[in-house]
């Protein structure tokens, strides 16, 4: 039988492999609804290319609560096993743009890794779900309110996103780490 420590270290240990191995991680952080509290505020850009950013769009406290949920995500899953991570910036909208209906990486945004937290329910019948492939290897998957992606930004790992006619609200933080 496992101890509660070695049952810890065998799913960090998996956490890893996953990212590593498959581009992606799969995660539950429902608390981060009640922190964020989205319904409190109006996304003024609602089409990705004019995503709502901490600069310019977005209200001071919705700015504090997504700040407050970026040093959570650091502190709890990546301080201990990533080299010196920094938020780079966080982002908010509503929908899905063209462009992200297609394959891709953001490997030209700068950033190594980055979270999606899902603050709406997706199914297969209101589609909206996230896709990821590594390789010959797809997954889809449609989150649920509270969801959270860790999501690999090194090469050879793509992501899209379906289209839905569904209130589909996502917040991107996004880091840099330190080469090891």
């Amino acid at each position: 039988m496992l101890t509660q420590n070695a049952s810890k270290r065998t799913d960090m240990d998996q956490f890893l492999r996953d990212f590593h191995e498959n581009g992606f991680v799969q995660l539950s952080e429902p608390g981060l609804l009640d922190l964020i509290k989205i319904d409190e505020f109006k996304l003024l850009n609602v089409e990705e290319r004019l995503r709502d950013n901490g600069e310019k769009d977005v209200s001071p406290e919705l700015t504090k609560r997504l700040k407050s949920a970026a040093v959570y995500l650091q502190t709890k899953y990546l301080d201990e096993h990533f080299k010196n991570p920094k938020l780079t910036k966080f982002l908010v909208w509503q929908g899905v743009d063209y462009d992200n209906r297609n394959w891709h990486t953001d490997c030209f945004e700068g950033m190594d890794l980055f979270f999606l937290f899902y603050y709406d329910t997706m199914s297969e019948e209101t589609k909206g779900g996230i896709e990821f492939r590594a390789g010959d290897r797809y997954w889809t998957v449609y989150p649920k309110a509270g969801d959270l992606f860790l999501v690999n930004n090194a090469r050879g790992f793509f992501h899209r996103a379906q289209a839905c006619d569904i209130l589909r609200r996502v917040s991107s933080f996004d880091f840099v780490v330190d080469d090891e």
